[in-house]
């Protein structure tokens, strides 16, 4: 036993446990039931509900397992006469006032309070009183309400304190008369508000578009990975009849927690959007006409291989999106550079491409995302935090909770719940200069010597404020920091001088570097070589037409894949590409008015709600999903679509399951020693800056959540902000 245990006895068993603990801890952690409904391993302590109240050796009365911390020689007694009337007496008062109306609530067969009625209920009531009501509120279009089920646990108003840094709910009232509200009416709108959905034990709080629809023991549940930004939330698809029904979190303590963001949770509505297709469209006399696969397959074939035939490989350029699986990145990626294609990539959401030759090998944070709670330092620059990737800011949040100094450049001031030290606002045109004047003051207080060539650069820079030399300090003077490099940065026209001042400035500090990306797998896209100068494993390649550079191009043949121009950055230049290229390709989910008026053949593919593959998030963590198994075995998936392309061109491709084997590895290497190059980039591109680096919409980013009805009627979506 070491000296932070100390040994207690349970229902008549010898335990050495951690004397930092509350009791129901560690009877959790021994497999010891104690029921209860406002304890929450992820909040606060509360005690209000009495539901876990035990029995425990030389006290008068029994004891809230929540709130009491185990001392050395403690004994305690969980299924003794004591602590069983304790625990029927408290369900008794609180079925007092609760509504017998289990048959039409949405929590029946995942109630909490259900289950404990079953096990400590009492068959009759002694009260025969007129039950008591309570008004409900309305809380937007994603969270409905039926207060009077409510038993007054807290778990939403300390979610909203504790976790989302916004108290959106409270308690009002005393007494009998107390109930949970917003007080002043208002819908909730956190990014994170969903979760008091599955926080609340009963029915008072429910999934708004779910209501009314299916009972749970009739649904599948199926594991899988949200698809809507670089973080890999981790999920449950609960599914009937091959259709999702709603999506609730998975438990993952290293990357979520037990919290999904709401676009998570709402947006697989969208790909039921009625504009779905559902077959191949090949443009006949001027008419997009229904084919077969077998049909598009062979006219794809043919379009590529004439121009293959011809030499004239560099007249076909492909965009793809960020969110695809690494398996379709894989098979798209080899089957036009085996073609000879250089013009391939996913980077649809950047327009500066001069530091190229500087790329890491793929965007990452070299961290765990659990770690970042841990960090003193962290500096955040050029994101919208909270909007781009909600579970980073959660982390931030964590970490600000702990005493984190937070600090921030970006060109906008936002609103973050949780202290912040310091706060630079500036416009566009400024961020990468405050980025300099930060790594000037960096290099005064290190006393490190600057090469010439940077040094020239920092020259031309004013001389850092007050603010610059306090960031820097607290960068260099603590140990654990972190910089965190936005996705406002990342579509920034400066974006390659940025990212060298941030190498720099993490030299300097031996800061970590957290480097967000658009999509849910662009760290893959990197790695397969849908980028146009490297190819699989970070392999060189002779350089092709970037992503702008494709966009602001005519070609002989366009290939889209997965997304829509909406989806770019530069819509405007895309849409015209699409207009004078001689033939456009796209696979798409949706019908969509660009490619109905100009697309040659269109290809439906499924979504990754739909698929089997994997994806690997900003920490290099590959995790596969399996969502084939809500589908009939004959359906065409999108693999298997795109090796029936590559076997009727006669291509070999290299193994998915040897590309595999060199994967991980290949990570850990680059993880662990990430290379930083810090130089500054050749040339300063002149590109104009875009209005689209003023507003990030976190619901607004691909063609689904564009879709999904719940979310599209949110403040965020209309512009009720």
């Amino acid at each position: 036993m070491t000296d932070n245990e100390v040994k207690i006895t349970i229902d008549g068993v010898v335990y050495s446990v951690d004397k930092n603990k509350m009791l129901i801890e560690i009877t959790d952690e021994l497999g010891i039931y104690i029921p209860r409904f406002c304890y929450h391993e992820k909040l606060s302590i509360a005690a209000n509900c009495r539901m876990c109240l035990v029995e425990v050796e030389n006290s008068n009365n029994t004891l809230p397992a929540c709130a009491t911390p185990v001392s050395d020689g403690m004994v305690v007694n969980t299924q003794s006469t004591s602590s069983k009337t304790a625990q029927e007496s408290t369900m008794e008062f609180l079925l007092i006032n609760h509504p017998l109306d289990c048959p039409i609530c949405d929590q029946g067969g995942e109630c909490e309070l259900q289950d404990l009625a079953y096990s400590y209920g009492k068959n009759n009531s002694r009260f025969d009183l007129l039950k008591q009501t309570k008004p409900n509120d309305d809380l937007g279009p994603l969270v409905s309400t039926d207060m009077t089920r409510c038993i007054m646990c807290t778990r939403c108003v300390r979610f909203g304190s504790e976790v989302a840094g916004i108290q959106e709910l409270g308690t009002i009232g005393r007494g009998e008369s107390s109930t949970i509200s917003t007080f002043v009416e208002q819908t909730v709108d956190h990014e994170l508000s969903g979760n008091i959905i599955d926080l609340c034990p009963v029915g008072a709080l429910n999934n708004k578009p779910y209501r009314y629809t299916d009972r749970t023991w009739e649904l599948d549940q199926i594991k899988s990975i949200s698809p809507h930004d670089c973080v890999g939330t981790n999920i449950y698809m609960h599914v009937k009849n091959n259709k999702i029904k709603r999506i609730v979190p998975l438990q993952n303590d290293s990357i979520n927690e037990s919290w999904i963001a709401d676009r998570d949770r709402f947006g697989f509505d969208g790909i039921y959007s009625s504009d779905r297709l559902d077959g191949p469209l090949i443009r006949t006399n001027g008419d997009l006409v229904k084919a077969s696969h077998e049909d598009s397959i062979k006219l794809i074939n043919e379009h590529i291989s004439s121009l293959v035939n011809s030499n004239s490989q560099d007249k076909i350029a492909a965009l793809v999106s960020p969110s695809i699986s690494l398996n379709e990145q894989f098979l798209l990626a080899n089957y036009l550079s085996l073609q000879g294609v250089k013009n391939i990539d996913h980077r649809i959401h950047q327009i500066d491409f001069t530091g190229d030759t500087l790329d890491p090998l793929f965007p990452h944070l070299n961290i765990n995302l659990s770690d970042i709670q841990n960090m003193k330092t962290i500096l955040v620059i050029g994101s919208d935090l909270r909007k781009e990737t909600p579970l980073i800011a959660h982390w931030v949040k964590r970490a600000a909770d702990k005493g984190s100094s937070i600090h921030f450049i970006d060109n906008s001031i936002r609103e973050y719940h949780f202290p912040i030290s310091d706060y630079i606002m500036t416009d566009n045109d400024s961020i990468t200069e405050n980025i300099g004047m930060l790594v000037k003051a960096a290099f005064s207080i290190s006393d490190s010597s600057i090469p010439n060539h940077i040094e020239d650069n920092l020259s031309r820079l004013p001389e850092p404020t007050r603010t610059h030399k306090q960031i820097a300090l607290s960068l260099c003077n603590n140990d654990e920091t972190l910089l965190i490099n936005g996705l406002l940065a990342r579509s920034h026209p400066d974006f390659a001088l940025i990212r060298s001042y941030i190498n720099i400035l993490s030299e300097l500090s031996s800061s970590r570097i957290g480097e967000l990306s658009h999509g849910a797998n662009a760290v893959g896209a990197y790695i397969t070589g849908c980028i146009p100068h490297r190819s699989q494993l970070a392999e060189p390649s002779e350089q092709g037409l970037n992503a702008l550079q494709i966009a602001s191009s005519n070609h002989d043949l366009l290939i889209l894949y997965g997304l829509e121009s909406k989806d770019c950055l530069y819509e405007t230049n895309l849409v015209e590409s699409i207009k004078s290229s001689k033939t456009v390709i796209a696979f798409s989910y949706f019908e969509d008015e660009v490619f109905n008026k100009y697309a040659d053949i269109i290809i439906p593919i499924n979504t990754t709600y739909e698929s089997k593959g994997s994806f690997i998030n900003l920490t290099g963590t590959l995790q596969e999903f399996n969502n084939e198994m809500m589908h009939p075995h004959d359906y065409l998936s999108n693999e298997k679509f795109l090796s029936d392309l590559i076997n009727i061109s006669g291509t070999s491709l290299p193994s998915f399951e040897d590309f595999l084997k060199q994967l991980i590895p290949f990570i850990q290497e680059s993880i662990n020693n990430p290379n930083y190059i810090n130089e500054l980039p050749i040339e300063i591109t002149e590109t104009e800056p875009l209005n689209a680096l003023n507003e990030f919409n976190m619901y607004n980013l691909d063609p689904i959540l564009r879709r999904s009805k719940p979310l599209q009627s949110t403040k965020e979506s209309l512009g009720d902000n």
